[in-house]
């Protein structure tokens, strides 16, 4: 699956509080003009409106847009597909909850609402944000009811009873044994003189001629956290220089190299590289090493978890699809 592929998927499954009122612009004013008013789609009679859909468009492309990915033509026009069908998948789970008789959690939405109005200034903010988007916050309930009626039936009827079996884990930590490989990793600090891309010769001497100072200092047995909380020209400075741990591959090799060569509580010589001097203390070094079973064997039955729950839910709705009535609206008109 493509980075963008599964940018829309993860994108898909977000919750109706984020699709409704995470994005934006993209969640702005409700459209009312007649073209917007025709379906995007119907499911058993019921209308997928084409604003629903141009306000689950917007939000993805702005998720896109802000990972730094832009679309083809032919990639958007899958991604208008995906859409368009995870629309239709949801008002088909929504239907079968109905005709089930499952009605959302109004306590735990309500719960949700009070957790998002938390992230204004005031009531009136809240209320002005909600007027900004054409929206009203019973809308906004209703669509987090269906989400809860949805998510109920999800977990009490298509994917109740899922069990993962020690043989099934056991088999997967033997065959994907490389995902549980750790490489050598090293937790150090460092302290930053930038110099710029178009720094001077002048600049240059100055930002070397402080390094070289603060190293004088951290061998006269100055702190190095200390010291660089107070000359650090790295963000990295507010905790100390700390920058957790760190694989190969994961820095500039320059210093990757001087942080790799040493051993815990040594200070490097001064490192060039493109952001400017920097000195290094290593912390902490781990060799390679392999998660054992134990270990791993929660999370691999989560993931095998979720894969078969995925599994009864797409069984569940190919077949809702072959028994409803959908009409579309080709992806090129959207």
């Amino acid at each position: 699956m493509t980075s963008i592929a599964r940018s829309v998927q993860n994108v898909l499954m977000a919750t109706a509080l984020i699709s409704l009122l995470g994005a934006g612009v993209a969640l702005s004013a409700e459209s009312t003009t007649d073209t917007d008013k025709k379906p995007a789609a119907t499911v058993n009679g019921k209308v997928i409106t084409r604003a629903q859909f141009d306000r689950q468009m917007n939000g993805v492309r702005q998720r896109l847009l802000q990972s730094g990915q832009l679309l083809s033509d032919v990639e958007l026009r899958d991604i208008k597909t995906r859409v368009l069908e995870s629309l239709i998948d949801r008002e088909l789970l929504y239907q079968e909850s109905q005709k089930r008789g499952i009605k959302g959690d109004a306590k735990a939405v309500d719960s949700q609402l009070a957790q998002f109005k938390q992230r204004f200034e005031s009531p009136q903010a809240y209320e002005q944000a909600l007027k900004s988007m054409n929206l009203t916050e019973n809308t906004i309930r209703q669509e987090l009811l269906k989400n809860s009626a949805i998510d109920q039936l999800v977990q009490y009827r298509i994917t109740k009873g899922i069990t993962v079996s020690d043989e099934e884990t056991k088999a997967f930590y033997k065959d994907r044994h490389e995902l549980f490989e750790k490489p050598e990793r090293v937790h150090a600090r460092h302290i930053l003189v930038s110099v710029k891309p178009d720094a001077t010769a002048e600049d240059k001497k100055a930002a070397r001629k402080k390094i070289d100072d603060l190293k004088a200092r951290l061998s006269k047995g100055e702190d190095f956290a200390t010291l660089a909380e107070s000359q650090s020209d790295c963000p990295s400075k507010e905790r100390g220089g700390d920058l957790g741990f760190f694989a190969r591959g994961q820095m500039v090799k320059p210093f990757e190299e001087a942080a790799f060569a040493l051993e815990p509580g040594a200070v490097s010589d001064v490192v060039e590289t493109d952001f400017g001097y920097h000195l290094i203390q290593v912390v902490e070094k781990k060799p390679q090493e392999t998660m054992s079973y134990e270990e791993a064997q929660p999370a691999i039955s989560e993931h095998l978890q979720k894969q078969k729950a995925q599994q009864k839910v797409e069984e569940f709705l190919t077949q809702a699809k072959k028994d409803a009535k959908i009409t579309r609206t080709a992806v090129d008109e959207l």
